[in-house]
């Protein structure tokens, strides 16, 4: 009996003496309230929730929480779309990191594609985060009115809602969007996608409402408003790859593209040299030396197969009596740093006034093109703000130019060219209103060498002179594309460096 006592007595003995159980790990209740857009993964990059474009996500993301320390991970699939319903984790305490990732497209989305990352811990039985949000993506959105379909972007897709077109898409240089309003008419806008950017387009008739506005809160607005003419185009255009051009081109004149090479004049006064540039940077590959003569006032340039031509015509006085266009081999041109030029020159048989005084008169000329056999002059009319055609023999001599019609440009046409085919001109001018004068264009896509004055074309502005310099050259590269080159000007105490971008003509001039 005493021995199984004492047996008894040993077994509660070790069940008191036990070693004590490692106490329970604590644990939180994690919940999700929130997703916060940020524009960088760093603290303090964040924006506020927008009021006006509610973004549209994935409906699911799956989140990865990392224990810091040991490395172990969990699992939470979340809708970053709807939050009414929470989402909740257990975890243990300690320091986490989390990440999440919803799918991608190099192509245009429905739903703005996200990344998930941050830091947190947890210290307490329950806690809270609000996700942190990056994206890679911008927004382009499309008023629908005055539209006769989505617009059109290679390799997107564009969706509606709200009396919009919109995609999400990835981070790009200048892509060209196309559209179709509800005239028929067609245009193609260059627009430039980068993350936290929407870009938001409308396009208005006379009489429209105004414009929906956006507020910058999520993404910043690059907005624009355009308003259609009666013929169903829009008044303004977009310009874009606009670079500087160096100082020793500061009064570039006039544009030639000869073989993918980019060529450039300045206007009188200055050496009688043609420049090559570099048709992305506008840097100065070549000079070439233009030998036995001077450069008068040259204004403009123009292209056959075989030769470029030098209008070397400015005339703000009215009162030249050495009009001449200089005529130079292309072969020679391409190969050569010095080149010799002959001389067409020439008269016009409505001038009878050698004096009228210096921006007063309709005889000044700073634009010239070349089709069908012939050179097509345009004046610059500075006392009735009109153009006249004129037209001249391409080969040396002296001759009476043939006057062929006019056209009520409403400013100041400085620069012209004809596409290759012979169908398509463009003449390129300013207003003539000072500081508030605007930069234009006029296209005549059935131009046909025909009258001017017998064609219907379309003025498009392009903006001020103090973004584009004072537009003086023009060239079709690959039609309807072209370069347009700005003489550098100081406009309201403002030193505008020249300039050198690009224009799209496509719609305008089909292809």
């Amino acid at each position: 009996m005493r021995s199984k006592l004492f047996f008894l007595g040993v077994f509660v003995f070790l069940q008191f003496c036990k070693e004590d159980e490692k106490p329970k790990e604590d644990i939180s209740r994690m919940t999700i309230t929130g997703l916060e857009l940020a524009t960088t993964p760093t603290p303090g990059g964040r924006l506020q929730a927008s009021t006006t474009w509610t973004h549209t996500y994935p409906s699911e993301i799956a989140m990865v929480f990392r224990e810091i320390q040991s490395g172990k991970t969990h699992e939470l699939r979340i809708n970053p779309n709807e939050f009414t319903t929470p989402y909740s984790i257990e975890l243990p305490y300690g320091s986490y990191t989390y990440e999440g990732k919803s799918a991608e497209s190099n192509t245009g989305s429905a739903f703005l594609p996200i990344t998930l990352k941050g830091e947190f811990q947890i210290s307490t039985p329950t806690s809270s985060l609000i996700a942190k949000a990056f994206a890679s993506h911008g927004l382009l959105t499309f008023s629908k009115r005055n539209l006769a379909n989505p617009p059109n972007l290679t390799g997107s897709t564009f969706f509606e809602k709200s009396g919009f077109y919109y995609s999400y898409v990835p981070r790009s240089g200048i892509s060209k969007v196309e559209m179709t309003f509800t005239s028929g008419k067609k245009i193609r806008i260059p627009v430039s996608s980068l993350p936290f950017t929407h870009n938001q387009f409308q396009f208005r008739l006379a009489g429209d409402s105004d414009p929906d506005t956006f507020l910058p809160k999520d993404f910043s607005i690059n907005q624009r408003n355009f308003t259609l003419s009666a013929q169903g185009y829009p008044t303004e255009l977009i310009s874009y790859a606009q670079v500087e051009l160096p100082s020793s081109q500061r009064e570039t004149s006039g544009l030639a593209w000869i073989q993918g090479k980019l060529f450039s004049i300045n206007d009188g006064g200055n050496p009688a040299e043609i420049y090559e540039l570099n048709p992305q940077t506008g840097a100065v590959n070549r000079v070439i030396r233009v030998e036995g003569t001077s450069n008068e006032d040259w204004e403009d340039l123009a292209t056959s197969s075989t030769h470029l031509f030098i209008g070397d015509f400015g005339n703000n006085a009215g009162n030249r009596t050495n009009l001449r266009i200089l005529k130079i081999p292309i072969q020679g041109l391409l190969s050569q740093n010095s080149v010799h030029a002959d001389l067409i020159e020439f008269s016009y048989p409505d001038q009878v006034q050698f004096n009228p005084g210096v921006n007063a008169h309709n005889f000044d000329c700073e634009a010239i093109a070349f089709a069908n056999g012939q050179l097509h002059l345009f004046s610059k009319n500075w006392q009735d703000n009109r153009t006249k055609h004129y037209t001249l023999p391409e080969s040396p001599g002296k001759y009476v130019a043939n006057l062929v019609g006019n056209v009520d440009t409403q400013g100041l046409i400085t620069a012209a060219d004809i596409s290759a085919d012979g169908k398509n001109l463009v003449l390129l001018g300013y207003e003539n209103s000072g500081i508030l004068s605007r930069s234009f264009i006029w296209t005549f896509p059935s131009f046909g060498v025909a009258n001017i004055g017998s064609t219907e074309g379309y003025r498009f502005f392009l903006g001020s002179p103090a973004n584009l310099g004072q537009t003086e050259g023009i060239v079709f590269m690959n039609s309807p594309e072209t370069k347009i080159s700005g003489e550098g000007i100081s406009l309201g105490g403002v030193n505008v460096p020249p300039k050198l971008f690009e224009l799209d003509l496509h719609g305008i001039f089909i292809p």
